[in-house]
This record gives structure tokens, C-alpha cells and sequence, in this order.
């Protein structure tokens, strides 16, 4: 199966492209196109593109978040399996925007197999570039922070309604 983020309904928006900008530029990663190369695509049309960079080993599966033009194969552009690899906190910083811009409509969902340590460097990141997240915000992702969040006996909580 692999580590993976499972994001259904959302996509990129102008201000999730503008996020995700100031995401990247602020980045302790490096990262690159598609295929692990060039510059990442970021456009209305085709959303964002990227993925880490191959010839330093850091590439995984491209994260692919839709913009306004309808992906051939919608389905496979709602999940992206990271492994871990160091671009997924980059991966993450950019879910978070795009679940905060999408709140107020409950269009999107937000799922993955980390739990709040995986979690914890792309929050970051988000606060970092973009701004700080209200406790309303970090309650209501769906992702669910709180239940992310470890246990006061260092064990994680399970949500079982995830």
C-alpha cells in the first residue's frame, strides 16, 4: 500500500496556487516537476503538479491536485503516495491550504495514513508561509487533528469514524 494522502474534492484554486507558492519558496526541500525534474507545474488549468527530486532519491508518486481542466482519469488524482520521502511536507503544507480554502463548503475531505508526527512538519510549514491556523481551523480539518495528536501515554489515538 505505501504511506498516502487521500484527498477527494479538493482542488487548486487561485488562492491554493498562491499558498502553494509561498509553500515551496519557503521550503527546506527541493522540489521539482512531475516526473522529479524541472519546476513543478502550477497553473489554474492543470492545478499543481510536483513531486521531489529524483537524482537526489527523493521522488515518490507526483502529487497532483486538480485545477479547472477535468484530469483524463479523475480518480487517480485524489490520493498520492509519498512514502515519507522528504516532499511530503511539502505535500501536506499544500493539503492543509487546500482543505482551510475549501472549509466553509465541505466540498473536500482530507484522510492519510500518518498520523500527527507525520503531520506535524507540513502544519508547520503552512503557519510558516502562509499564516498561523485558528484553533476552529485545526479542529474542523478533517484530517482531524486531535485525533492525530498523541496520547498523554505516547501511544497515538485512533479515530475510528477515519
Amino acid at each position: 500500500m505505501g504511506y498516502t494522502h487521500y484527498f477527494p474534492g479538493l482542488t487548486a484554486s487561485a488562492e491554493v496556487i498562491t499558498d502553494a507558492r509561498k509553500i515551496i519558496a519557503a521550503s527546506p526541500v527541493t522540489i521539482c516537476g512531475p516526473d522529479g525534474q524541472g519546476l513543478p507545474i502550477m497553473n489554474g488549468a492543470e492545478g499543481i503538479r510536483l513531486n521531489g527530486f529524483e537524482a537526489a532519491g527523493e521522488a515518490y508518486e507526483t502529487f497532483h491536485l486538480a485545477g479547472t481542466k477535468a484530469p483524463l482519469y479523475p480518480d487517480m488524482w485524489t490520493f498520492c503516495k509519498t512514502e515519507g520521502k522528504p516532499y511530503d511536507v511539502v505535500v501536506t503544507a499544500i493539503l492543509i491550504a487546500a482543505a482551510v480554502r475549501t472549509m466553509e463548503s465541505a466540498d473536500g475531505g482530507l484522510r492519510s495514513d500518518g498520523d500527527w508526527d507525520n503531520w506535524a512538519a507540513g502544519v508547520e510549514l503552512f503557519e510558516h508561509a502562509v499564516r498561523p491556523l485558528t484553533e476552529d481551523e485545526k479542529i474542523a480539518l478533517e484530517l482531524d487533528v486531535e485525533a492525530m495528536r498523541p496520547s498523554q501515554t505516547g501511544e497515538h489515538t485512533v479515530d475510528p469514524g477515519a
